[in-house]
């Protein structure tokens, strides 16, 4: 089985779009997404939208749970807590009910997922 791994997607859509049309060239059998949709780029809502779709697993990294509230903004640099505040304003009520379901981490099959690591799965 062929397993494409993306994360730190953070907002960026042509990047995503890019990335998800080199995938389709490789023709793999699941694509899962390691967290960070949302963060610095300007088109969160479209890049979860797209995540929803395409992914069989996702997981939330730290900037998705820094755009619901999960963490504090303190927590991150500055450029990051700049990106996050302004992020929380412009989500949807559809991202946000998205990002809610995602897990931090996730054991399948073949391996133990997590954003950063299975230690701290967040940082």
């Amino acid at each position: 089985m062929r397993i494409a791994v993306i994360s730190d997607i953070h907002g960026n859509l042509a990047a995503l779009k890019a990335t998800l049309n080199a995938i389709e060239s490789e023709r793999t059998d699941k694509i899962w997404c390691l967290g960070d949709l949302t963060g610095y780029g300007p088109q969160p809502n479209e890049c979860c939208k797209i995540i929803s779709t395409v992914t069989d697993l996702s997981l939330a990294g730290n900037h998705d749970l820094g755009a619901l509230g999960k963490i504090e903004i303190s927590r991150f640099s500055t450029d990051a807590a700049s990106a996050i505040s302004w992020t929380r304003v412009v989500i949807s009520d559809e991202t946000k009910s998205f990002l809610k379901t995602l897990p931090t981490h996730t054991q399948t099959e073949q391996a133990t997922l997590a954003h950063a690591s299975p230690r701290d799965p967040t940082w």
